[in-house]
């Protein structure tokens, strides 16, 4: 979302001009941004109804697309040429500033509210939103943006602006060449400027949109944050910008355009208000989905440029009433809105995450009047910060000067966020202590342990603490691993190790016990693919019911047939969907196809489900671990096997667990005796599974269990 345009000369080049600029008023596109900004911040806080409130960033875009392709066209038609230099003198004063304030205060919000791992998360967030860079940030990652997976970040709402702005270098580009293709060739007698414009615009615009609409069902967080699957949406506006001559007809026959101007400013309307309100985060998005809410917006857009809705524009029919949709959104509410948009979008998201930080209060009446706090600062800021800057004569006439102001701003951004990480490295460094000594009887064999101090592996580490090599877990959206998963002596004892990041997490463990009984194991892992055959539920995008996670494991359970396996270690999570009659079809599929190869089949019973980050918590509660203490019932646990083996059923399938090294009864522990059990908000770390691996065989071996498998 870029900053507020409200006229064309609010912009205008520095260089000199042939044709004076025509003064017009958009007031309409202000009340729209309004709009645009008022759904984003209902969506963020959780009000009913508002499911597809996150709708407003693809309004924003069609209106930058718009403003800005129209901006670089009449400024190539007066001068012909284009002022670089200028367009991002101005950008720069416009983004940067305010971008960089609300950064500062959000890392300084952090630093205060926020557990030690959480502020470093929050500083390398904050960091790639200072460097324009938060959407390929977050999609490396893999977050998904609609499934939540980066509600916690204070820089989430950064996504969109880092695609504006990375749009913002690229545009003036392309416009150009297109124009100057076009007016200093021969193909000046073939093709107008205007016309070549349009051609490359709507080349990159199909372009982008085809790859919207094949990415986002296997690749639903690309699709959504990627750059080049969201720049459609800002050429649909850039080619309103290209035909803009047409609207002058509205001249010739203002009645007629009157018209057409209502029936499409309403319709516009109507098809945001749907898209708003049936549209939700389990639908398939952008994808075809989009097209509602940006033909929508372009529908406003054009329905203003028929027919003004300012008061100050002339009428294009004098005496007429003005019923469009544009008189309504040029109502002082609305605009007001429209001017304050870029600080609220800025401020409202970050005020939202420091509040839950602090209160743990999440309803959506009290989100919506943080929020409306938020507004308060926002005006503020426009008002006495990004206003002045924007307006500041000497900024407006010395490009170089507001380069110079950008660039500050993005310096200061990105050497706030980088000293605020460094500085909790060091922090963090000092809570260290050596595993050396770590062993199961270490940390199980006393009744007393530990309950505060350094742990293994230190917050900071946990992520990385995780099974080798990393590639056996199949990634989301990866059909395959990268490496070979078969470990052990070529005519080993065949032992299969299968299921999702839950299995994962014990493969060391597994491949540590067949290391003693002369096992050759074949790991099939796949993250967020469930070893039971779940199945798509209706209007549902899980990524567990994706035609690539069924894929695989039909091509593991495949492979696991072939190989003719001794012993099957499988083990899931517990948690995918709360509906049991599910869960336990899905699970039957399964052990029917595991149950065929004669096998002998272990279940490992899944780890307890935290929910939240643990090492964060951890780095913030080091003189009391209990702080982190979690319920093992906090989430829906469906394991069939455990249930049907407590009627006296499934009694040919082994079972082993450690839950209750984990727990005490329904209460469960994130650390103990200076190891800290998980990596995340589920997974154990690798330090946790190799101490606990004695609980498992010492479990095998009171079950008689046969390690070779006859």
């Amino acid at each position: 979302m870029g900053g507020r345009v409200t006229t064309v000369d609010s912009e205008a080049p520095t260089t000199p001009v042939r044709i004076p600029a025509a003064r017009t008023f958009f007031d309409d596109i202000a009340g729209l941004r309004g709009i645009a900004v008022l759904l984003v911040v209902l969506f963020h806080a959780h009000v009913p109804f508002v499911t597809g409130g996150f709708v407003g960033v693809d309004i924003f875009f069609v209106i930058s697309g718009f403003l800005i392709t129209r901006l670089l066209i009449r400024e190539y038609e007066r001068t012909g040429s284009l002022s670089f230099k200028g367009f991002y003198a101005r950008r720069a004063r416009r983004i940067i500033p305010a971008a960089a304030l609300v950064i500062v205060v959000s890392i300084i919000g952090a630093a205060l509210t926020m557990p030690l791992l959480k502020v470093f998360k929050q500083a390398i967030d904050l960091l790639a939103a200072a460097a324009q860079l938060a959407n390929w940030h977050f999609l490396s990652q893999n977050a998904d943006y609609l499934a939540g997976a980066i509600d916690g970040s204070l820089a989430t709402h950064f996504w969109s602006l880092s695609i504006e702005e990375q749009l913002y270098f690229l545009w003036p580009l392309a416009v150009f060449a297109a124009a100057a293709i076009a007016s200093r060739t021969a193909l000046r007698r073939v093709v107008s400027m205007r016309v070549a414009v349009g051609i490359v615009v709507g080349a990159l615009t199909l372009a982008s949109l085809i790859a919207s609409i094949r990415i986002t069902p296997t690749d639903p967080a690309t699709a959504y944050m990627a750059t080049y699957t969201r720049a459609w949406q800002f050429g649909v506006g850039g080619l309103l910008a290209v035909i803009a001559p047409l609207f002058a007809l509205r001249r010739k026959t203002p009645r007629i355009a009157a018209i057409v101007a209502i029936l499409m400013g309403w319709l516009g309307v109507a098809g945001i208000i749907v898209a708003a309100t049936m549209i939700d985060a389990h639908t398939p998005y952008p994808g075809t989905a989009a097209l509602l809410p940006t033909m929508a917006a372009a529908l406003v857009i054009a329905a203003g440029q028929l027919f003004p809705a300012s008061a100050r524009a002339p009428s294009p029919q004098p005496h007429t009433p003005n019923l469009t949709a544009g008189r309504l959104l040029a109502t002082p509410p609305l605009t007001f809105l429209g001017r304050v948009s870029y600080a609220w979008y800025l401020w409202h998201w970050p005020a939202i995450v420091l509040f839950e930080t602090v209160t743990g209060a999440s309803s959506w009446p009290v989100l919506l009047l943080v929020s409306l706090a938020a507004l308060g600062i926002a005006t503020l800021s426009t008002l006495f910060f990004e206003e002045p800057i924007i307006n500041n004569r000497e900024l407006r006439r010395n490009t170089s000067a507001s380069i110079s102001v950008g660039i500050t701003g993005v310096v200061v951004g990105l050497t706030v966020t980088m000293i605020a990480g460094i500085l909790t490295v060091q922090i963090a460094s000092r809570d260290t202590v050596a595993n050396a000594a770590l062993s199961y009887q270490s940390v199980f064999g006393t009744e007393s342990g530990e309950p505060a101090g350094p742990v293994v592996p230190n917050p900071f580490q946990a992520y990385d603490d995780r099974p080798e090599p990393h590639e056996c877990l199949i990634p989301v959206g990866e059909p395959s691993a990268g490496v070979d998963c078969t470990f052990g002596p070529d005519h080993g004892t065949p032992v299969v190790l299968f299921g999702d990041s839950h299995a994962d997490h014990w493969s060391e463990a597994i491949r540590s016990i067949g290391s003693t009984h002369g096992w050759r194991v074949h790991q099939f892992t796949k993250a967020a693919c469930p070893a039971q055959n779940l199945q798509p539920r209706p209007g549902v995008a899980d990524p567990y019911t994706q035609p690539e996670c069924a894929q695989w494991r039909r091509d593991a359970l495949a492979d696991i047939q072939a190989i003719e396996p001794r012993i099957i270690f499988v083990s899931s999570l517990s948690t995918y969907v709360p509906d049991r009659d599910d869960v336990e079809a899905a699970w039957d599929d399964t052990l029917t196809t595991l149950r065929s190869t004669g096998a002998k089949i272990v279940y490992i019973a899944d780890t307890p489900y935290p929910g939240f980050q643990i090492p964060d918590c951890i780095s913030g509660a080091m003189d009391n671990w209990h702080r982190c203490d979690f319920e093992l019932d906090g989430f829906t646990r469906i394991e069939p096997i455990l249930d049907e083996q407590a009627r006296g059923q499934s009694t040919d399938i082994l079972t082993i667990g450690v839950n209750d090294l984990l727990c005490d009864g329904n209460l469960c522990f994130p650390a103990r005796n200076k190891i800290l059990f998980y990596r995340d908000d589920s997974h154990l770390t690798a330090t946790a599974a190799e101490v606990l691996e004695p609980a498992l065989v010492r479990q095998l071996d009171e079950a008689r269990f046969d390690y070779g498998g006859r």
